[in-house]
């Protein structure tokens, strides 16, 4: 159990004319002028406070600053109040999760008038902003870079200032919404706030070494959003869903070693749409010129950032996820030939993931061990000794990727973490024997659960349910209870893709900032044409007429619930025949009924590129 929370860091102090922050740390207040601003600076100021004692108002007290909310009353500063520690890192270092989060509008005068439905626009902003902040799973630290792995941590050996100064703007997902702040250099005020699954195992044992093993899966920040909401590349080099997981060994002796995989879209351009369709089609833009471009853009950020990269692809060679694992190889294939660092940088291995492990035949997941071993090898891993000197760096980083860079991508990424691992612990011969498994049997129960509780945490941000094939992930084996929690899970991600991820990706979209809410411009929220509710409601009036035309036919009283009995039955034999249509192929009615995004276009939702 992780020890009781302790007191907030911060206190904010309302006034009539400021808010006024106190930091916890340094003698220090942050003043925000109440009067009514459109400027983006908000007249900033700190000074220095001998005793905060003096300071009054009434208080509030809170863990760390979001940042602001420019909404349709102007300008809200947001901040976490509840917050509870999801473990304990490196050097004891505190590591939080975001539980609340509170709106305070900040000008008191001059407040614009908002017509009715503009009041109830800015009632759903709040309520989206801070509805279910706690299922975001926003991670901060006050004393430990969570933004950066170990390995980028120790580069900067004391060269850059704050954590905030410093912190990797992938990861950083209210740097937008804190630029007043960072344009005027009050770094001490901001707090970089991590999407993450974080973990801490207890202590471990394998022969004479003691150990803990920290996890941390940092989702980033750009191009994110759902999973048929947000796919493929974007002209900067960013993909979907990328992140990058870091497997950290603390040594009871002091020493530190770290483990750094990645995973992504597949870097093209490329969408899959809901329609209500179960496995919605596959439409690419087909545009080599521009797949090469961007593929290059964000090759060059993962060499400058992780050395050599060794490309896993996990998707089938059939059908529609053939013509796309087609198009990354020749991405790869042509942007090596224009470019010879790449060329001598990267690698692509291509392993049909279905077709080898059908049947259960996971055994065969050894065959790709064995086509990427070398590299895998000679990346290594980070490592620094107890008196701090960096003993090995990891000079490579393999990227996986399936079609959504979940179920798949999790079973084999858990294979490359043993496989570090018993290499950091020094257990080489091991790495001889099941690719499966480790004779480590304490070891193994824990690392099992903790890469199955990774999977669910990624799969639940980008596909609304747990992972599937976990029980494999967690047994090494599949089960029957796990084929039906995957079929459970699978019913549930229809549900969630077709008809909720457009609201989740609306969310994302104001808590990342990417989206300015304005006065002069038509509700976002209005949505002509036919919805679900409106195609249910039309269901319940079938009902009625068929009750109506049974009730016309005569018969008296006496047959009325048969009547009904057979309206609801013929409406839901119509309804079937109907959906059955909308999940085998999708239609134009389909289109109309999912929920998409409704604050800015995505091109993830795009039908307008080449099948």
């Amino acid at each position: 159990m992780p020890p009781a929370d302790k007191k907030k860091h911060y206190e904010l102090v309302v006034q009539d004319d400021f808010l006024v922050l106190l930091h916890p740390v340094h003698p220090l207040s942050l003043q925000i002028p109440r009067s009514s601003s459109t400027d983006a600076s908000l007249g900033l100021s700190v000074e220095h406070v001998e005793d905060s004692q003096h300071v009054h108002g009434r208080r509030m007290a809170f863990d760390a600053i979001y940042g602001v909310f420019w909404l349709l009353r102007g300008p809200y500063l947001a901040v976490v109040t509840q917050s509870k520690l999801a473990a304990r890192g490196v050097g004891d270092a505190e590591i939080r999760v975001v539980q609340k989060l509170e709106l305070l509008l900040i000008p008191t005068q001059n407040l614009p008038t908002l017509t009715p439905p503009q009041e109830q626009d800015e009632r759903t902003y709040i309520d989206m902003i801070t509805g279910d902040i706690a299922a975001q799973k926003l991670h901060f630290a006050q004393d430990f870079d969570l933004t950066h792995s170990l390995q980028r941590i120790a580069a900067f050996d004391g060269k850059m200032g704050s954590i905030a100064e410093r912190a990797d703007e992938r990861f950083f997902w209210n740097k937008s919404l804190c630029s007043a702040f960072i344009e005027q250099k009050f770094f001490e005020w901001v707090t970089p706030m991590v999407q993450a699954h974080v973990e801490v195992t207890e202590q471990l044992k394998v022969k004479d070494k003691s150990f803990r093993i920290l996890y941390i899966s940092r989702r980033s920040c750009q191009r994110q959003g759902m999973r048929f909401t947000m796919r493929g590349i974007d002209d900067g080099g960013n993909v979907a869903n990328f992140v990058e997981t870091e497997q950290i060994c603390l040594f009871e002796d002091g020493r530190q070693t770290s483990f750094v995989q990645i995973r992504g879209s597949i870097p093209v351009f490329w969408s899959s749409p809901v329609t209500m369709k179960y496995a919605p089609k596959v439409y690419q833009a087909g545009d080599v010129e521009r797949d090469v471009a961007a593929f290059q853009k964000h090759a060059y950020q993962l060499m400058s950032l992780y050395g050599r990269v060794l490309f896993v692809n996990l998707i089938d060679k059939k059908k529609e996820q053939l013509k796309l694992g087609e198009a990354m190889a020749k991405t790869v294939a042509d942007a090596s030939t224009k470019d010879s660092h790449i060329l001598a940088a990267v690698r692509l291995v291509w392993f049909d993931f279905h077709h080898e492990c059908r049947n259960m035949k996971w055994g065969n997941l050894e065959k790709l061990i064995k086509q990427v071993d070398d590299d895998f090898l000679d990346h290594g891993y980070f490592c620094k000794s107890a008196d701090g000197a960096v003993v090995n760096k990891q000079s490579g980083v393999v990227r996986t990727n399936c079609m959504d860079n979940l179920d798949r991508t999790n079973v084999v990424q858990s294979l490359f973490g043993r496989r570090s691992f018993l290499l950091q612990v020094n257990e080489t011969e091991a790495l001889q024997g099941n690719v499966l498994n480790s004779p480590f049997e304490e070891f193994e129960r824990t690392f099992k659960r903790v890469w199955g509780n990774n999977a669910d945490a990624v799969s639940l941000f980008y596909a609304g349910t747990g992972a599937l094939k976990t029980d494999f992930t967690r047994t090494g084996k599949r089960t029957k209870k796990g084929a039906l929690m995957d079929g459970y899970n699978s019913c549930v991600r229809y549900v969630m893709n077709n008809f909720m991820d457009g609201y989740r990706q609306d969310v994302l979209d104001l808590l990342l900032g990417r989206f300015a809410v304005s006065r002069s411009k038509p509700s976002p929220f209005q949505t002509p044409g036919e919805t679900l509710e409106s195609v249910l409601a039309k269901l319940m009036g079938l009902v009625v007429a068929f009750f109506l035309v049974e009730t016309y036919r005569g018969g008296g009283q006496s047959y009325m619930l048969e009547r009904l009995f057979r309206s609801v039955l013929l409406t839901l034999l119509i309804c079937a025949g109907l959906f059955s249509v909308l999940v085998k192929k999708g239609n134009s009615l389909g289109k109309k009924l999912v929920r998409l995004p409704s604050l800015r276009p995505q091109d993830g939702c795009m039908t307008a590129w080449k099948r």
